[in-house]
């Protein structure tokens, strides 16, 4: 592809004028307009030569700037989905649980997008109930003529798991009380399949029996072939956020903010949000994202 038909392609790609472009090439409209046509009179190579630094700093800022990404395989992230790994091929029940705002709902959602048979499913205050709870697996799983009746829907649901070699994660499960999480357990070791339960230090201290242990919850507590803590994003994290943004890890006063900003609990969040923002604004502007950008789009939001 020459010279002109890059240039003319990113001019419509991008909705510019000749004259800008000109303009930042330090040349006239009607010269840029004149070699377009191939008449121009003048220093060819030379204008030649302003053009392709002007199309090499046009494609830097495109590769620079990286829109929200989908999803950061952080090395907290890796870890979780190394256990749903576990937990679904040894068909065992675990839990993550710890700080909010550090990864484990995407990490989850991931691995959910990126497995067969796993389903995932998220408690709140309207469905922590056992027919509600219940139900939304059902409804997970496919089972749209679900009954709403509790023991008529654990049946149907041991059937529909049973030999699927699967993973049911449970989301914010620190919403549920003991009798349904009792009721979970008893319908993982029926159904021979992976439960992960997910949720902020309380699904923790509930089914390990609060801080006074009682006998009741020993066989819930012993299920458990998997706990994992996660507290705090590292700066191995916070590096891995950082490039999949297109910033330099070798900056070192922007890699000291973000760690700044992206260690604390449930700071993760806060920082990718922040980067959103800066992301907006860097491609209103048509240039980086910039530590600048980043602290702007933190005190906004703050």
């Amino acid at each position: 592809m020459t010279l002109t038909i890059q240039v003319k392609q990113l001019i419509e790609d991008k909705g510019l004028t000749q004259s800008q472009v000109a303009k930042e090439c330090g040349f006239s409209g009607g010269a840029l307009s004149s070699y377009f046509k191939g008449t121009y009179k003048g220093d060819n190579d030379k204008l030649e030569v302003a053009l392709q630094k002007w199309l090499d700093g046009q494609t830097q800022k495109t590769a620079t700037f990286v829109s929200a990404p989908d999803f950061v395989e952080t090395p907290t992230a890796s870890k979780i989905c190394a256990d749903f790994d576990f937990v679904k091929m040894f068909g065992k029940m675990g839990v993550v649980y710890g700080a909010s705002g550090v990864g484990k709902t995407q990490a989850a959602r991931q691995y959910t997008k990126a497995n067969n048979n796993v389903w995932m499913i998220t408690a709140r205050p309207s469905i922590c109930t056992i027919n509600e709870v219940l139900y939304e697996m059902a409804l997970e799983l496919g089972l749209s003529d679900a009954p709403k009746r509790a023991g008529k829907l654990s049946r149907m649901l041991k059937s529909k798991l049973a030999g699927t070699k699967g993973l049911m994660i449970i989301d914010e499960a620190d919403h549920l009380p003991l009798k349904v999480l009792e009721e979970l357990r008893i319908l993982q070791e029926d159904s021979e399949v992976g439960f992960m339960l997910i949720g902020n230090d309380k699904v923790y201290t509930q089914m390990q029996g609060g801080f006074n242990q009682r006998h009741q919850f020993a066989r819930l507590w012993s299920r458990n072939a998997k706990r994992q803590q996660v507290q705090k994003s590292s700066k191995k994290d916070i590096d891995a956020v950082a490039t999949a943004w297109g910033l330099e890890l070798s900056d070192s006063k922007l890699m000291t903010a973000l760690y700044s900003i992206g260690q604390g609990a449930g700071s993760l969040r806060a920082l990718t949000n922040y980067l959103q923002l800066a992301g907006l604004m860097a491609r209103g502007r048509n240039e980086p994202i910039t530590l600048a950008l980043i602290l702007s789009a933190q005190q906004q939001m703050e």
